[in-house]
Order: C-alpha cells, then structure tokens, then sequence
C-alpha cells in the first residue's frame, strides 16, 4: 500500500477505529468499535436497515447493550459510523483485489471489470445496498448517508488513477468510465434474480471489458458535450 493510498483510507476511516497509542485501554477500545461495526454490517446484510436495532447489534457483537452505548450513544451515531466503515472496508477490499492482478491481466484482459464485479457479493456492499436503498424514504438517514457517499465518491475518483497507472493523463476519461463501470455492474447485480442467466451476464461484461479498452486505447470517442447536451431531458436539466 502507498503512502498516498493509505492516506485516502484514513480520511473514510471511522473515529477511534484505528488502534492508536500503546495503553491496553486504547486498543480495547478500537477492538470493540470495530466488532460493533462488524456486527452492524451482519445484521444490515441479513435483516435490512428497518430490522438493525441497537438491542440486535449488541446481541450480534456480544456486548451488553451499556457497552454499545458507551462507544455509540444512539443508532444515528452508530450509522454514521458504519456507512464510514463501509467505504472504508469497501476501497480497501478493491484495491486489495486489483493489486494481485498481473499488468497484462488489468491492461490487455481488463480484469479490474471482474474484481470490480466480485466486490459487489460482498456482505461490505449488501450493507451499503440495504442504507442506501432505506435513505430514499428516510430522511434522517438520508441526511447522514448523502455527504458521505459523496465524499466516498470524491475519494475514489483520486484512488482510481492510482489503481489503474494506464489511464495516466486520462483523468476525466477515467472518471466516465468507472461511473460507466459502476452503473452496468449494479444494473447487472439488481437484474440478476429476475435474468437468472449467468451467461448473459458474463457477455454484459466482456462486452463492458471491450467498451473500456476502446475507451482507454482511443479506439472509441466519448461523446462530445454537444453530443451529450442533446441527452439531457427535463429530468436532468438544471432550473
């Protein structure tokens, strides 16, 4: 890991996780944070957001209720630091998986497109999925989980030129393509029950695979803002 990378995950790393300082006390403190935190994201993944309770975090975690509190005083508080860790855990775990890549398995194969699509089994992401989902109706929630997903996206615009060197003076190329990445792949994992195909679904994503290299190589053109201007119905338009 870089001195760079390790930077941006310390900005998405949640307050008082890291084991800082050498007092058992310290370190007894961040062990439990991060059970608790663990713990959320268990019981986000199996029982949705309107189920996760701060009683079934506690059972989950195997801490008294007093304990939790202690760390976390309300469910608000313990949200905000869970969606933290999320994007924490979530940009950890990528850029883990695109590290045991070969250079011609992530520039020629552009298998980042796979590891990119394995993230999105992970319990790290049925989490992110399940606040993400409850924050259209939930305001209060909303209100926590907007900044920090778009925070999280800033972040990962600035980790994505280090994880893929090949884009190199490509930046705002690059920033289409992941967020051309990012919409096929969640479209693919939200059809995936109703297609029940998984043939299908790996043709969707060489295809994406080809796409990218195009892209990159300059082989396709994106289009022009002229080009993209004549796309922006009533719904996109700014007032």
């Amino acid at each position: 890991m870089t001195k760079k990378t390790a930077n941006l995950l310390a900005e998405l790393e949640p307050e008082g996780l890291a084991p800082h300082g050498p007092k058992w006390q310290q370190r007894k403190s961040s062990q439990t944070r991060t059970a608790i935190l663990e713990a959320a994201i268990d019981c986000l993944e199996r029982h949705g957001y309107a189920q996760t309770t701060m009683q079934l975090i506690a059972e989950v975690a195997k801490i008294s209720r007093g304990a939790m509190t202690h760390h976390y005083a309300s469910k608000q508080e313990l949200i905000s630091a869970v969606i933290d860790y999320l994007f924490f855990r979530r940009m950890a775990i990528f850029g883990e998986r695109i590290g045991t890549l070969s250079e011609k398995q992530r520039v020629q194969e552009n298998l980042g497109i796979e590891q990119a699509w394995e993230g999105y089994f992970t319990r790290e992401y049925k989490a992110y999925l399940e606040l993400s989902v409850a924050a259209r109706t939930n305001i209060e929630l909303q209100q926590i989980f907007l900044p920090k997903a778009q925070r999280y996206d800033r972040i990962w615009r600035a980790e994505s030129v280090r994880v893929f060197p090949e884009w190199k003076n490509k930046a705002e190329l690059l920033e289409y393509a992941t967020d051309f990445v990012e919409a096929t792949l969640e479209g693919l994992v939200l059809n995936r029950p109703i297609w029940n195909n998984p043939a299908r679904e790996a043709t969707l994503r060489a295809l994406l695979a080809l796409v990218m290299r195009q892209l990159r190589d300059g082989e396709l053109k994106p289009p022009t803002k002229q080009e993209a201007e004549k796309f922006r119905g009533p719904r996109s338009r700014k007032k």
